[in-house]
């Protein structure tokens, strides 16, 4: 592990682990999960993943991938994901090193939704095609992106205030998270 990847766990190392165990986004580690905590889950994904992707400036042509997938997950739950309620109190995201914290944070947690994606094929039927698409990062190669963000990040964050720009945002992200699914 790169020295920038390695500073960017360390600063969100204790966030991350209280997301991991935040009453709203548990149930989608628990093999118990009900149809109504996932719709909750992945409105409250949606509140956070919709606002971040927009600041980062998504593709050209309209939404990012994952939040189309996403998107879609949430029709076929039957919410409408223009409807609901997202973050508003998120850090700027103007600088290179900023963006690119940003990209770590939001690019990582799809790691997690591919190992969640089994326990909630199982509980509730939803899946690569239909539900659980986002979790899946269905027809996008997640793991691509991820090794060529890597390289990124220690190339582009070699320079020491670079680097603490980025854990500083990285860090607010994951707070603001935290707030969002807490309230």
């Amino acid at each position: 592990m790169g020295p920038a990847r390695e500073a960017l766990r360390a600063a969100t190392e204790e966030l991350h682990g209280r997301l991991d165990h935040a009453a709203l986004l548990l149930p989608l580690t628990r093999p118990d999960i009900t149809l109504e905590q996932y719709r909750a889950a992945l409105a409250a994904l949606w509140g956070f993943h919709a606002p971040v992707e927009r600041a980062l400036g998504g593709p050209q042509a309209g939404e990012a991938p994952r939040i189309a997938l996403l998107r879609a997950d949430l029709a076929d739950l039957g919410l409408m994901a223009d409807a609901l309620p997202v973050v508003t109190d998120l850090p700027p995201l103007d600088g290179a090193p900023a963006r690119l914290a940003a990209r770590y944070v939001l690019d990582g947690s799809a790691h997690g939704g591919r190992a969640m994606l089994p326990g909630i094929t199982r509980a509730l039927g939803c899946d690569r095609d239909r539900g659980a698409r986002f979790l899946a990062s269905a027809g996008l190669d997640m793991a691509g992106a991820w090794r060529g963000l890597l390289v990124r990040l220690e190339e582009e964050l070699a320079d020491p205030e670079a680097l603490r720009e980025a854990c500083a945002t990285a860090v607010a992200l994951f707070a603001a998270l935290e707030r969002w699914v807490r309230r």
